[in-house]
């Protein structure tokens, strides 16, 4: 069994390999390697992800996404754009862990990575990923140094 000391420090490493980005999204996008390394997360074909996304949305009463679909990319999986709530995956298949990680964004309508998108993304992830996918992803995040709220706060939604 690997210690959380083991994740934190790896996910840390890992952050330098993000140098287009800043400090918090470099950590953000580590952490989230360091848990999909670590437990994965179910892999979807790209053009199956529009119907997962319209099922999550309908259960947690969130504005359904445009899913477009586009070519392989090296610098990145996916994107939201916000203002149009378009989400833009790359390739031909996907990772459930992507799918929310876009789908946080859109939900609380920033590109950023902060403390709400952070949140966010942990409360998804525990409900349609799994609790310990959520548990560890949380613990990481708070490990490396990233604000959360306390991982309580992840089973519920905020309105």
């Amino acid at each position: 069994m690997t210690s959380l000391q083991q994740f934190i420090e790896a996910a840390h490493h890992r952050a330098n390999e993000y140098s287009r980005c800043t400090p918090e999204q470099a950590l953000v996008y580590a952490c989230e390697d360091v848990v999909e390394h670590e437990l994965g997360s179910r892999e979807i074909l790209s053009s199956e992800a529009d119907v997962i996304i319209n099922d999550i949305c309908h259960a947690e009463d969130i504005e359904i996404p445009t899913i477009l679909i586009a070519r392989k990319s090296k610098s990145a999986l996916a994107l939201t754009y916000i203002d149009e709530n378009i989400i833009c995956i790359r390739g031909k298949s996907t990772t459930m862990s992507t799918l929310l990680h876009e789908l946080a964004h859109a939900v609380v309508g920033a590109e950023s990575h902060g403390v709400l998108f952070r949140d966010e993304l942990a409360r998804l992830s525990r409900k349609h990923i799994s609790v310990s996918y959520a548990a560890l992803l949380h613990s990481v995040y708070s490990g490396v140094g990233l604000e959360m709220s306390p991982w309580p706060a992840t089973a519920a939604r905020r309105n």
